[in-house]
């Protein structure tokens, strides 16, 4: 009777260990899922800053582009034969301005590019964190 009752108790002390042990795992779970849906907030939060600082670049190189486009079309159309030195001058100084202008049109095809990807990561990162099934609240004390 004495065996029956001991073996019956130790029975039960391994039942709720590992039923406490059970607990403990799910919890650490839904920890680690917890702190990797913390962390792809983060990282959404630093990409959407990053693409509205990209977007603000690219409005400026926008304004630059269109400036230096119309000055190249003006500056292109000016050429007149009358005296070839000056007509030599203004060539070259139109070749310049054609190259700066490229270089501002490549910069902008870039800035778009990059803006393009920045997207593309958000994206990634929200159907990321839809996925997920865990989420966090952020109390403020």
């Amino acid at each position: 009777m004495k065996t029956k009752l001991i073996s019956l108790l130790l029975a039960l002390g391994f039942m709720v260990i590992s039923i406490n042990v059970n607990a403990q795992q799910q919890n650490l779970k839904t920890l680690k899922e917890q702190a990797q849906v913390v962390k792809l907030n983060a990282d959404l939060v630093s990409k959407k800053i990053d693409l509205e600082k990209e977007r603000q670049v690219n409005v400026k190189l926008s304004e630059d582009v269109k400036t230096l486009d119309k000055k190249s079309d003006r500056t292109t159309d000016k050429f007149s034969p009358s005296d070839p030195k000056t007509t030599a001058k203004d060539a070259r100084n139109a070749a310049k301005l054609l190259r700066k202008t490229e270089a501002a049109n490549r910069e902008l095809r870039r800035s778009n590019l990059r803006i393009q990807k920045i997207e593309k990561d958000i994206l990634k990162l929200e159907d990321k964190l839809n996925k997920l099934e865990y989420t966090v609240e952020i109390k403020e004390n």
